[in-house]
């Protein structure tokens, strides 16, 4: 129910910011660009923090007698972990449906934080999840298997409006800031097609 209920506000979250102010396309994309690496910057940290908690949770749970009583606490982590990550698609969202317009060069420079940051939430997860799926019991491991595909399944949603918004910025221009990004966003790629697939696969397979 728990789950239910946290799918069902994530929906209603984002389409709520789906539905932007009037604005040049132009401003709009560095006003977008802006609250997007902002938000990511921010998720970050606050996403870091809970993993560690996550990962001292873990701990516990091997090292208790009564493991299944840290369950609810574990499945509340996940939760909200997933909660945190799912702010970036309504951050970045909007502007992708609406087509993004080429930026000049020296208004890319938010771009490799951006993509930055999206690269170190995807791998923190990925760490994590292998951390839980490795270190807790069977019947834990059961139990949260919903809130583990949860929070694996948020990663491809924010990396590809994110890939789309630094690839429309970008356009055809050159310079040292679009070899850049364009190198991150192979690996953002990389993450979503190769990195995460195998974790992604392990969770699917628990019964």
């Amino acid at each position: 129910m728990r789950f239910a209920n946290f799918a069902l506000a994530a929906f209603s979250m984002g389409s709520a910011l789906a539905a932007p102010a009037v604005q040049q396309p132009h401003a709009r994309a560095l006003a977008v660009l802006s609250t997007a690496t902002s938000t990511v910057t921010t998720v970050k940290t606050t996403v870091e923090g809970k993993l560690e908690s996550v990962s001292q949770l873990v701990v516990k749970i091997n090292s208790s007698a009564n493991s299944t009583a840290l369950v609810p606490q574990l499945e509340q982590s996940l939760l909200s972990i997933a909660g945190e990550v799912t702010k970036i698609v309504g951050a970045v969202l909007p502007i992708v449906t609406e087509g993004v317009p080429t930026l000049a060069e020296d208004e890319l420079k938010g771009l490799p934080d951006l993509l930055n940051g999206v690269l170190s939430i995807a791998n923190g997860l990925q760490s994590t999840a292998e951390q839980i799926v490795n270190g807790v019991g069977a019947d834990v491991l059961k139990a949260v298997k919903p809130e583990l595909q949860l929070v694996l399944s948020t990663v491809e949603p924010i990396a590809k409006p994110i890939i789309s918004l630094a690839l429309g910025a970008v356009g055809d221009i050159t310079g040292p800031v679009v070899s850049e990004v364009q190198g991150l966003v192979g690996d953002v790629e990389k993450v979503v097609g190769g990195i995460l697939s195998p974790v992604t696969d392990l969770v699917a397979k628990i019964l």
